[in-house]
């Protein structure tokens, strides 16, 4: 009666499944005789089948090439028998499974093309047992069991506790078999297994029947492992190798929507099985591609998209690109200014995306200073630009931009963002230090691969070598110490490679090749390094807080001893970069001057990429990969031959910075309006046009905007009248206003979301325009002072008689780097010309230019 129970139950399940599935199956979406047309060939993945072994399972890939070069995954499309029925039986799209030994072949039909495959069934009678370590995992992680959100969470959920994504089966199969006193499995009745009652959905379970929401074959390996008696692998079982996903990365084209994946892994004793069903996908975009639990990817518009297939602790992806000619498209072969535009015009060309317009000179001049050097333009320096009738003023202008000392404090700025210049770490004097040390590397243009190898082997005084600053931590009880060999691992992994490392710490990265093994060899560079005080400087402020204690340099020093080991293995792990070999060192050598020469060698295949992928986000407001310091294959590149190119510009230049710069300044993509075309205005990923929202000046342009258009500068503690926050060494200023004059960031940039500086990453900066940002502009008291202040910019005009239209055309050159387009001209002389006060009026003229978008954001 049982067994009847458990066979109705899965027949169930099995047609539940199936109907969910099938709502979104592609033959019942489109017209099938018309999809598959009359492809000139088929193509069949394996050209062989052999099904060993009762439980032995094959996806089948059927691909149509046709006239015209393009091919269409057929699979779920075309007609599929055995010749001899009995012996395999197929299941909806196109997986074959064992029913009888015997030889046959299976016969494909797509259109008037026919395909027939050699099969095989064989060892039916040879018992298969369910390997724990290979496929009761893998359905769990299939099912999402073990996943962050559910029971992989570190501290478990409902007293039940699985290791993350089954990275620790061990662990797994002991809390599963010998917690909470065995009670969640029954060896002797699988259906009265409260693991199975639960997932089944047969008793209350928060997580809801996780079985049903997935193919029948999960639902199968556990039921099987359950029934044969909850068993462990043998010592002895083989190490799977890699995983294959098939076919590989593919080009589509519409109406090609559909792509079907087969999953391969490969063991050590050279075995090869079908795990497709054993294998979680996920899309890197599911707006553009969507993927079920049986690997079939539906494109639902054109762009790229990465499907991340992961089985067990293995994960690889494969890249899908998907087109749709437009009948009326016409592409306008638009001139490129460099090799940058051609690849994002090929991009946009095959995507049938028109490019913008070029930007208008008055866009250009303002984009071009607050880019390049965080300022504003004058008045003047507005007039003579467009005034140039020359051809080459964009040019010209970017290599004067390049050449001014703005430029060296804008880049200082946003590397001292992430790398964590901050006095509550580093002290005021190492602030300082570490600043001026920065600045006089991008001042000279030093190649970037220099100034990354002199961080990352820096030894002595904070303060007179200021690079040891990279390695300088946090106080600890009371005492500055330098910063453990996982955090350093961590933040060199996503500043020099931008690649965020953290998931690996604790176990095998979800969703990106790098393993535990991984971070601790990435650590085991730093593990050696060791600080010492050096005495102190005395004077400074009353001791209240302890960042406020008497500065104390720190001596950092390699100590030629001491190893990291594995939290698992309990092995010492030699120091590895990533996607590197290991490298021999002398025993007594500093690890971290090899590390240096390793990381910016051009063989590395991050370095390049991640930093000129930096640079066009700094420049463009998104990253070809985005965001900039998350490469992984999860994530792909919007565009990988522009990245290329950049990449290896940027190592041939010599790591020339300001080269790179100049290079993307100089391109028409970089010039492109923020005007989009009609078809284009979705498009935020592959350049069609300057992306607005993306581009919100940061707290510290803001600040430094709003006192340049007002003409009154802001006076910051201990720092030189007319300095610009962007020249602050860190964001811990004492503002000199009333209540404010405190340890504190300045009330204006905290509020527009200034970063503490306490993390490497980008993200740390919040960009997002909410309600109190809003009221810090409309209203708040740093805005208004500026307006209010007597001999600012306003008050200088009317203090020498300008005329009302010279004072409107001063302070909209100076606020929106443009003079007012006629409708604007007589609203706002008419405001003035009503009002009995007119500095009132005027300082309401001015604040309304202060926050418009066409202000507050750069387009």
């Amino acid at each position: 009666m049982k067994l009847l129970t458990s066979l109705l139950v899965l027949a169930f399940v099995e047609s539940v499944t199936a109907l969910a599935h099938a709502t979104n199956l592609p033959e019942k979406q489109t017209d099938k005789a018309t999809f598959v047309g009359q492809p000139v060939s088929l193509v069949v993945q394996p050209e062989t089948i052999r099904l060993a072994g009762p439980r032995a399972m094959r996806q089948i890939l059927v691909t149509g090439r046709y006239s015209d070069g393009s091919e269409r995954d057929l699979t779920h499309f075309c007609e599929l028998r055995v010749e001899a029925s009995d012996l395999v039986k197929i299941s909806r799209g196109g997986l074959l499974r064992p029913q009888k030994a015997g030889e046959t072949a299976l016969v494909l039909q797509a259109g008037e093309r026919t395909a027939r495959v050699p099969l095989v069934v064989t060892d039916l009678d040879q018992p298969q047992a369910v390997s724990f370590r290979h496929e009761f995992i893998a359905a769990l992680n299939v099912a999402g069991c073990n996943a962050g959100a559910c029971h992989g969470i570190p501290s478990g959920r409902g007293g039940f506790k699985l290791s993350l994504r089954g990275y620790d089966p061990a662990a797994d199969f002991i809390e599963l078999t010998n917690s909470s006193q065995g009670r969640r499995v029954n060896r002797f009745d699988a259906e009265a297994s409260l693991i199975w009652k639960k997932a089944m959905g047969h008793v209350a379970h928060a997580g809801g029947p996780r079985l049903l929401s997935v193919n029948t074959v999960p639902q199968e390996i556990v039921r099987a492992w359950l029934a044969e008696g909850v068993r462990d692998d043998s010592a002895n079982l083989s190490a799977m190798t890699k995983i294959e996903v098939l076919p590989g990365n593919r080009v589509q084209t519409a109406p090609a929507r559909w792509q079907q994946l087969a999953v391969l892994a490969h063991f050590a004793d050279g075995s090869v099985r079908d795990v497709t069903r054993l294998t979680a996908f996920s899309s890197s975009d599911d707006s553009i591609a969507a993927v079920d639990a049986n690997g079939l990817v539906e494109m639902k518009q054109a762009g790229e998209a990465a499907i991340l297939c992961r089985y067990l602790g293995v994960i690889e992806c494969t890249r899908l690109t998907y087109l749709e000619p437009q009948p009326n498209f016409v592409w306008p072969n638009p001139p490129t200014n460099n090799d940058l535009d051609r690849h994002v015009f090929a991009k946009l060309k095959a995507l049938n995306l028109l490019p913008a317009d070029l930007c208008t000179d008055e866009e250009f001049v303002r984009r071009a200073y607050l880019d390049l050097c965080a300022i504003l333009p004058t008045p003047d320096e507005c007039r003579a630009f467009l005034a140039d009738p020359s051809p080459e003023k964009r040019v010209k202008l970017i290599d004067q931009l390049l050449e001014r000392p703005e430029f060296a404090d804008f880049l200082t700025y946003k590397w001292l963002d992430v790398l964590r210049s901050n006095r509550l770490t580093i002290q005021i004097k190492g602030s300082h230090a570490y600043r001026q040390w920065l600045r006089s590397h991008v001042e000279r243009n030093t190649p970037w691969n220099e100034v990354v190898s002199e961080l990352l082997t820096a030894s002595g005084s904070t303060f007179t070598n200021p690079a040891t600053n990279y390695f300088r931590g946090p106080y600890s009880n009371g005492a500055p110490v330098v910063q453990g060999a996982e955090n350093l691992a961590e933040s060199t992994s996503q500043l020099f490679f931008g690649i965020r490392l953290q998931c690996a710490k604790c176990h095998n990265h979800p969703f990106e090749r790098w393993t535990q093994d991984d971070y601790y060899h990435m650590a085991a560079w730093f593990t050696r390094l060791k600080a010492e005080q050096d005495g102190e400087n005395p004077g400074g402020p009353k001791p209240v807080y302890p960042w406020q204690l008497r500065e104390n340099a720190l001596v950092i020093y390699s100590a030629g001893v001491g190893e990291i080991t594995h939290p698992q293995s309990g092995k010492a792990m030699p120091p590895k970069v990533l996607g590197l070999p290991t490298p021999t060192i002398s025993p007594d050598a500093d690890r971290r001057a090899t590390l240096a020469k390793l990381v910016t060698s051009p063989e590395n295949p991050f370095f390049a990429r991640a930093t000129v992928n930096r640079l066009w986000y700094h420049l463009l407001g998104r990253g070809i990969v985005d965001p900039p310091d998350d490469f992984r294959d999860s994530n792909p590149s919007a565009n990988d031959a522009l990245l290329d190119a950049l990449a290896t510009e940027f190592i041939k230049s010599n790591y020339d910075v300001k080269h790179i710069v100049r290079l993307i300044a100089s391109s028409r993509t970089y010039q492109l309006s923020s005007h989009a075309h009609v078809g284009n205005a979705p498009d935020e990923k592959y350049f069609s046009h300057a992306l607005v929202r993306r581009k919100r000046l940061t707290a510290e342009l803001l600040l430094d905007a709003i006192c340049t258009a007002t003409g009154e500068p802001e006076m910051f503690t201990d720092m030189p009248v007319g300095t610009r926050a962007v020249q602050l060494p860190d964001g811990q200023v004492i503002y000199t206003g009333g209540r404010y004059a405190s340890w504190d960031r300045h009330p204006f940039l905290k509020a527009l979301g200034q970063p503490a500086r306490e993390a490497v990453c980008e993200c740390e900066r919040e960009s997002d325009l909410n309600v109190a940002r809003a009221l810090e502009l409309k209203n708040g008291s740093f805005v208004l002072g500026k307006l209010r202040t007597p001999n600012n910019r306003l008050g200088r005009l009317l203090s020498k008689g300008s005329s009302d239209a010279d004072t409107l055309a001063e302070l909209f050159l100076a606020t929106l780097s443009r003079p007012p387009r006629p409708d604007e001209a007589r609203s706002a002389l008419d405001h003035v010309t009503r009002s009995e006060n007119k500095r009132i009026a005027w300082e309401d003229i001015q604040w309304a230019l202060l926050n418009t978008n066409e202000f507050l954001f750069r387009h």
